[in-house]
């Protein structure tokens, strides 16, 4: 057993105050948590201030290690729990969060648990491995569906034969070339929802910040008291945790169950991207020069979610798969990941930003960008969003935001369009601006049409990001056109 978990150094409830979060996939990049410390002064150099470490335990091959084989150790090729508890130490003493994602729904093929649990199965001995999982003599057998979409059950599962336990048991995944049969865990079972408890805690006690708990939805024979007792509760016994549904609310369930009944305070925001489909609403906005579709798609997802108390977690796609992912100009990557930055998201990056192989000036622009966000309260995940009116809002973006404790505001603008743009956004009261990127008053010359109308001259795929004084919203424009800084980096 690890050492006894210390005291958070973090502010309370970090994540609504966080730029973003890297993750690291340390079996699948062939990294040690060696190297994840290594790696944290420029985790900081980007602007981040939490990372997330991808199935730390002793895994298998699949889904980049997320098939269990021993949740009590650490992988031995990333290292050990001495390497791991230093990583907490470390990110701690820099101020950052640190995150675990764990995979609680299934083993790999040769989970020692499971293999036990096949020889008792065939011996007729019910043993305590035998009751982590689900058997059937026919593989004929249906699931209850009723709590779909939130707890999927049978969809996409199918039973398969064992010869070892002369048995079927329940699978839902096959590994990434679809080749395996990874046995699914019974939440259902009282002694598989100890276990689960135990592990949960296990991790807990290492001192990281939060949890990512990997596909919820398709734990077998789940429910809200099950997820609530096993998983959130434990979680929740800590102070100042994050707790995810990785594909929570990405199958047409409501996202905001999770947070109210599920008590997760987060959820990855599938209204705007989900990867494995072809929704994309920010690509698709920049490549159609069209954004109608961003305000509708954050009212019915990110906004309910931050009212019900949660935030939302995303990235931009391009950074999921950096050699695929051609159709986004260097321009049209940057406006898509100013967006997620600004319209009150979590930020989450894939390791491999920390090496982007982009023109110099482009990482610096993105750099700053992050740092923006991690300084701004009035960007941040927990405050609130509203969209502004411009001169044309099928070709442009504008909206207030304003911090979670209501002290401070921020003006944002985005062009969608591929050539240089002058941009009218209509304000709700009068304002002086300060250029957050530059730091540096926004000026100009006659006011455009009226007291609470600013214009901007923004670049193609430009933006601009304006920190909005509270000791000057009384001041009435007395300036025309107004040109956005070259410093900004738009």
């Amino acid at each position: 057993m690890h050492n006894k978990r210390k005291p958070s150094p973090l502010p309370p409830m970090w994540w609504e105050h966080s730029s973003g979060i890297v993750r690291f996939y340390p079996k699948l990049r062939g990294q040690t948590l060696r190297d994840i410390i290594d790696a944290l002064d420029r985790v900081q150099e980007w602007g981040f201030d939490a990372i997330e470490v991808f199935a730390p335990y002793h895994g298998g091959t699949e889904y980049a290690g997320l098939d269990v084989k021993d949740y009590y150790r650490v992988d031995p090729a990333i290292g050990t729990m001495d390497d791991f508890l230093e990583l907490v130490d470390r990110c701690h003493e820099r101020g950052l969060a640190i995150i675990a994602f764990l995979n609680l729904g299934y083993g790999a093929m040769d989970f020692p648990v499971f293999l036990r649990a096949c020889d008792d199965v065939r011996a007729g001995i019910g043993s305590p491995e035998t009751h982590w999982f689900l058997w059937s003599d026919t593989g004929t057998e249906e699931l209850d569906k009723s709590l779909a979409p939130h707890f999927m059950n049978d969809t996409h599962g199918h039973w398969t034969y064992s010869d070892r336990a002369g048995k079927y048991y329940w699978v839902k995944w096959q590994g990434t070339g679809g080749d395996v049969e990874l046995p699914q865990f019974n939440f259902g079972d009282p002694l598989l929802q100890d276990e689960i408890r135990r592990v949960v805690a296990f991790w807990m006690e290492t001192g990281v910040d939060g949890m990512i708990i990997d596909a919820v939805n398709w734990y077998i024979n789940c429910n809200w008291q099950i997820n609530n007792e096993t998983m959130t509760g434990v979680v929740r016994r800590y102070p100042n945790q994050y707790i995810q549904p990785e594909g929570g609310g990405g199958f047409g369930d409501d996202p905001l169950l999770w947070i109210e009944q599920g008590r997760y305070n987060s959820v990855q925001d599938y209204g705007l991207s989900i990867w494995w489909t072809d929704r994309y609403v920010l690509g698709d906005a920049i490549l159609s020069g069209a954004p109608s579709a961003i305000e509708p798609a954050l009212n019915d997802y990110r906004d309910r979610v931050v009212a019900a108390g949660g935030v939302t977690y995303i990235g931009p796609r391009w950074l999921t798969d950096l050699k695929k992912d051609e159709r986004l100009s260097h321009d049209q990557m940057l406006l898509e990941a100013v967006c997620i930055a600004t319209v009150g998201e979590l930020f989450y990056a894939d390791d491999l930003i920390l090496d982007l192989d982009w023109p110099r000036e482009r990482t610096a622009t993105l750099r700053r960008i992050l740092r923006t966000l991690q300084a701004t309260p009035a960007l941040q995940a927990a405050g609130e969003r509203r969209q502004l009116p411009t001169n044309d809002d099928r070709k442009f973006y504008a909206f207030l935001r304003t911090s979670k404790d209501d002290m401070e505001r921020a003006l944002v603008v985005l062009s969608f369009q591929g050539e240089p743009q002058d941009v009218l956004v209509t304000l709700d009261r009068p304002t002086r601006l300060r250029e957050i990127l530059s730091n540096g008053e926004v000026t100009g010359g006659a006011k455009a049409g009226s007291e609470s109308d600013v214009q901007f001259s923004l670049p193609a795929y430009g933006y601009g990001i304006y920190r909005m004084d509270p000791t000057q919203e009384e001041n009435t424009w007395r300036s025309g056109s107004v040109t956005t800084p070259s410093t900004s980096g738009c």
